[in-house]
């Protein structure tokens, strides 16, 4: 069935719709995993690759968000009447046209990066995305360490890119952890449209932050210019333990709670960018993705992170 644009939509009404599709506040949090991959895996050393990748997370990321609002629109007209595909404000085939031309767009970004392996990794993002959202969102624990993947996906993209990919391994098991903290967030948000929230998931976001948090302490307290990584890491989990109280207290709504874990990424990331690189343009890029923390929240209160 398919459901006309009102002839009457404004501008600014189009922008609306298309900030929800987005989920505007999420968008923040993704540059900060390729740079942060980056910035580890190099060692401080960049190009002009940096704002490359960074920019195709962006555009998978976005692409990613389109197919999930396509696949759901059946669902979302019962559950959420009121997002755009299903309140008939934007038609599919405009959204599917936009969608591809994302997906090409972060394929190109990637391309000019010079990296095969860089480009290779988009290629799954888009694969992991595609498979995400077309076979196995609706199976509990797999949908959910897919999504993971996905994230991790994208820190790596941003890992194999740059001039002198050193420390690979120790962005890896960075992007790892970050994945596994998506997962985690999202088994949880299985539970946005259910009547009640079992106690288990609630503990899992904070959990799945430990390991990435660990090798961060680890590898930063030997050098002191890295200070302010470990402290940056040590507020991640202090966001972490906050959110969790909340949920043990009163989920409901969950959305808010949500996108607050999402948020989380954000001093993740800034401490990963410290860690990385101390002594290059790291602190710069953690204080640009703490600022983006606090508006992150406020777009928030306009818009669902999920």
């Amino acid at each position: 069935m398919t459901h006309a644009i009102p002839s009457n939509s404004t501008p600014q009404s189009r922008l609306h719709t298309w900030l929800q599709l987005l989920r505007a506040p999420n968008l923040f949090t993704v540059p900060g995993d390729p740079i942060a991959g980056y910035l580890v895996s190099n060692a401080g050393f960049i190009d002009a690759s940096l704002v490359l990748v960074a920019l195709a997370s962006l555009a998978f990321y976005a692409a990613g968000l389109l197919l999930n609002d396509l696949v759901d629109t059946e669902e979302d007209r019962a559950d959420r009447p009121n997002r755009p595909l299903p309140a008939g404000k934007v038609l599919p085939e405009t959204v599917r046209r936009v969608l591809w031309m994302l997906n090409a767009a972060g394929l190109l970004l990637l391309t000019a990066t010079g990296s095969s392996y860089a480009l290779l990794a988009g290629v799954a993002t888009v694969v992991a995305v595609w498979s995400y959202n077309v076979l196995t969102k609706k199976t509990p624990l797999l949908g959910a360490l897919n999504m993971g993947t996905c994230r991790t996906l994208s820190m790596l993209t941003g890992a194999l890119a740059g001039p002198s990919p050193s420390a690979f391994l120790i962005a890896t098991l960075i992007a790892v952890s970050s994945g596994l903290f998506i997962a985690a967030v999202t088994h949880l948000a299985r539970f946005e449209t259910k009547t009640t929230l079992p106690w288990l998931p609630r503990f899992f976001p904070v959990l799945a932050l430990l390991p990435g948090v660990w090798i961060g302490l680890q590898n930063a307290r030997y050098s002191p210019d890295k200070t302010p990584a470990v402290w940056l890491f040590i507020l991640t989990v202090a966001g972490g333990l906050f959110i969790l109280q909340k949920l043990l207290r009163n989920p409901s709504p969950l959305p808010p709670l949500i996108g607050a874990h999402i948020r989380l990424l954000l001093p993740f990331q800034a401490a990963a960018c410290w860690f990385g690189a101390s002594q290059s343009i790291g602190p710069d890029c953690a204080v640009v993705l703490l600022t983006l923390w606090p508006v992150s929240r406020l777009v928030s209160k306009r818009f669902y992170a999920s």
